[in-house]
């Protein structure tokens, strides 16, 4: 699945490090429960899960496993620790951070910032409110182990139209395939 409008490519001289399926929420506010408001990104929140060797074997199935693991709550068993890479979080409301270390290995961190995006496929998963996918994602690494972070195969994500009935903060479920890059 290409994205409708394409990202740049992966700068030269880079190496593919770590691909993982994110699995968390995309996260608004709304200052007013009116429908004249628009929610506002606050930054995100996902669970991260090695599937590098699945990358090489089954490019086809990984980019279809967003949409699968949007059909589940995020895993926390510890069959799920065995495979869990690290963690996706935003240090301010522009800054996505990702760390891919744990308990049990070491792989680096990065602080991010967007370089380009394209919207999802018309035809991406919807997610579980029915607004469709969130953006396709190049992201830049400005301090730590990664010199990029692409963020791929969204599924769900994005927030309603308006704020109607909604006011404060809130959580939308998403899942997505990243790939880091050294």
């Amino acid at each position: 699945i290409a994205a409708p409008t394409p990202l740049p490519p992966v700068s030269p001289g880079l190496t593919l490090y770590h691909v993982a399926i994110g699995r968390g929420t995309q996260n608004y506010t709304c200052k007013t429960s009116l429908e004249t408001d628009t929610p506002t990104a606050i930054g995100a929140k996902a669970t991260l899960f090695n599937a590098t060797c699945a990358s090489v074997r089954s490019p086809g199935i990984l980019a279809s496993t967003p949409n699968l693991a949007l059909a589940y709550p995020i895993p926390t068993s510890d069959t799920a620790d065995v495979l869990l890479s690290g963690h996706h979080f935003f240090l301010n409301n522009t800054t996505p951070f990702f760390t891919l270390d744990t308990d049990v290995h070491t792989w680096g961190s990065v602080a991010t910032k967007k370089v380009s995006s394209s919207l999802a496929p018309s035809d991406a998963p919807a997610g579980d409110n029915g607004m469709g996918s969130v953006a396709w994602l190049k992201l830049s690494g400005f301090s730590g182990d990664f010199k990029e972070v692409y963020r791929l195969n969204t599924a769900g994500g994005n927030p309603p139209k308006n704020c109607s009935g909604i006011q404060g903060t809130f959580e939308v479920n998403y899942a997505a395939v990243y790939y880091l890059w050294k």
